[in-house]
């Protein structure tokens, strides 16, 4: 009798493919987790930035280009590992903190600044104050039910950080920013005029932005603080 030493043709398994898919999914959520990492390592980068030469413009226009390439890491990481509490990333949780180290970051540097030169206004205080104190008090009431299932997912909330990210953005950017609008609106006629004095139009809309982000941030951070998890009343 012969015996045949060739393999077995492997049968078809839904089981194989899909523990193929689940390796995928967790590279993808590997690689969101190292986003949300470098989300932030970049922040203290934009910090010095902006300490050491804001408002200078090229350092002003680098310290905006960096947080912009950082805030979208935020939705880059959504797209390759799913939301925060996706079961494929192990450190979804630290991607609203990561959100809120960036903008409470950067908007401290900024703070850092005005204070310095004495050009702090309550127009720009108030909704920066209420966005700082909202995060602090919201994670040290529930920073450890935070830390294991991350910032309940609520329209305010989502409001809040994009308007956030909107007004932090505009706010750094607003040096070379005003210039860029001020040279659009230049003529032979007003141009020694509009140089000299210097549109307030970007700052304007950051400052508004922040307010907007600031009453979001209020009633979302009621919303998080009354929140009761099914696993609390089981």
């Amino acid at each position: 009798m012969t015996t045949s030493t060739d393999e077995p043709t492997p049968r078809y398994s839904p089981e194989a493919d899909a523990q193929v898919e689940l390796s995928d999914s967790d590279k993808g959520g590997a690689f969101a987790d190292a986003l949300t990492f470098l989300r932030i390592a970049m922040t203290p980068v934009i910090m010095v930035l902006i300490i050491w030469g804001w408002p200078e413009l090229q350092v002003a226009l680098l310290a905006s280009f960096l947080f912009i390439v950082a805030a979208l890491t935020d939705i880059f990481d959504d797209f390759f590992g799913g939301s925060a509490r996706s079961q494929y990333r192990r450190y979804g949780y630290l991607d609203d903190i990561a959100d809120t180290v960036l903008f409470v970051g950067v908007l401290t540097a900024l703070a850092i600044v005005l204070f310095r030169e004495g050009l702090v206004s309550w127009t720009w205080l108030v909704p920066v104050a209420v966005l700082v104190l909202r995060e602090l008090i919201v994670g040290l009431v529930k920073g450890f039910e935070l830390s294991r299932y991350g910032w309940p997912d609520n329209l305010y909330s989502s409001a809040k950080g994009g308007f956030a990210m909107l007004g932090t953005a505009l706010l750094v950017g607003s040096p070379w920013l005003t210039q860029w609008i001020d040279m659009t609106r230049a003529t032979p006629d007003n141009v020694m005029e509009v140089l000299a004095g210097g549109s307030p139009l970007v700052w304007v809309v950051g400052e508004v932005a922040l307010w907007i982000a600031a009453i979001f941030s209020v009633i979302a951070g009621v919303q998080i603080l009354t929140h009761k998890r099914e696993v609390d009343a089981a």
